[in-house]
């Protein structure tokens, strides 16, 4: 929203000349003219005997407002300050125009963009709110559905997958506070779901020819594909636009904000990557190895690459398995789906708990204070309110 603030100037007083020997009283003095940007017009000299000096020159309009999610208001003109020695007025300066509004600083997942100041709750579970589910639209069906995703600002719309469908893979949103989904996009292809600066769905397309998507998250018309090899499974999207997916046959990979899809890399030849997710800061890189039920994180570069061979972050606890999708919250703590709920891990890999949803494939936090998880469980989505804001995906 952009704010135009209007000032007018006021009036400028002439004071009475000096009467000349004899002379007629002074006539009225005319109006400033059009002036330099902003400055007060100067003051008229004083006028012969009898005569009016000049009004002041009229302020300029308002400079353009600066870059940001609105531009600031232009300074209003000045008033022309009313010449000397005539009893006529000065005119008065006009108004300046407001500043035009700035660049609406981009949106997408990044937690400088999305997290509120803190101080956040130690214990993101304290307070927890009861576990709620949501099933398929009338008269349609979930057969696994996966790749949740909160676009917020204008769209306030969540956003997931049923990568099983037959024919073909689809996408389907819902729209809080309804409680009913509805299709989307029939052949999204779709699996993970992620978003970029401009809040357009990027979409990790499953069904060949394989690649990365990206949709309108108001119309679903999708966009240019970039072509992988790799079938892929789930994403991520940093905020200069360097893409991370995964694909547990093969590995996982780095598309370069040019288009360009580097090699696969693996923490182990055994493993299978899955989830994959990024720190608050954007610094740090987490994958979810779906073979051996750990998180495994890697340092990033300035431009995005990838550095080192990955340290272990935290193992999956007993009786859970089948690590999947992440997300994480803005107190830096990161969630993971598995069998048996989605479990959460402090920025240190310290385990804090398990939120009770039962099997669990992936996870986002939305609604209007991010505060709800929404969470993909095979063939139902369920939701549940935490104690902090989370990111989209």
């Amino acid at each position: 929203m952009f704010t135009v603030a209007l000032f007018v100037g006021a009036c400028g007083n002439n004071t009475d000349g000096g009467g000349g020997k004899g002379g007629a009283q002074g006539t009225a003095g005319r109006g400033g003219s059009g002036g330099s940007s902003g400055t007060t017009g100067s003051a008229g000299t004083t006028g012969s005997a009898g005569t009016t000096g000049s009004a002041g020159t009229t302020g300029a309009a308002g400079t353009t407002g600066a870059a940001g999610r609105g531009g600031t208001t232009g300074t209003a003109g000045t008033t022309g300050t009313a010449g000397r020695g005539g009893t006529g007025g000065g005119g008065a300066g006009t108004t300046g125009t407001g500043g035009t509004g700035g660049a609406v600083t981009p949106h997408g997942s990044a937690a400088k963009f999305i997290c509120p100041p803190g101080p956040f709750a130690s214990n993101p579970l304290t307070g927890m709110g009861s576990v709620q589910q949501i099933g398929p639209p009338t008269s349609d069906y979930f057969a696994f559905i996966e790749g949740s995703l909160w676009i917020g600002g204008s769209v306030n719309t969540l956003f997931f997958s049923d990568n099983a469908s037959s024919p073909s893979e689809r996408m389907f949103k819902l729209v809080p506070p309804a409680t009913m989904p509805s299709l989307f996009v029939a052949t999204s292809g779709s699996n993970g779901l992620a978003v970029d600066n401009n809040d357009q769905i990027v979409a990790a397309v499953q069904h060949s020819p394989y690649g990365i998507t990206r949709f309108n998250p108001m119309t679903g018309a999708a966009g240019n594909k970039i072509a992988t090899t790799a079938k892929p499974n789930d994403l991520i999207v940093r905020s200069d636009d360097n893409i991370y997916f995964t694909d547990p046959d093969t590995g996982f990979y780095r598309i370069t904000p040019g288009g360009t899809v580097g090699t696969a890399m693996k923490f182990n030849n055994s493993s299978r990557p899955n989830g994959i997710e990024l720190s608050l800061d954007e610094n740090t890189l987490y994958v979810g190895d779906v073979s051996a039920n750990t998180i495994v994180k890697y340092t990033l570069a300035a431009d995005g690459s990838i550095m080192g061979s990955g340290t272990m972050f935290a193992s999956a606890q007993s009786g859970h398995n089948t690590f999947d999708g992440m997300c994480v919250d803005c107190a830096g703590n990161v969630y993971v789906g598995t069998s048996g709920g989605v479990e959460v891990y402090s920025s240190a890999g310290t385990f804090i708990g398990t939120v009770p949803t039962g099997e669990s494939s992936n996870c986002t936090f939305g609604g209007a204070d991010r505060k709800t998880m929404y969470v993909t469980s095979r063939m139902v989505l369920k939701y549940v309110t935490l104690g902090v804001p989370g990111l989209p995906d």
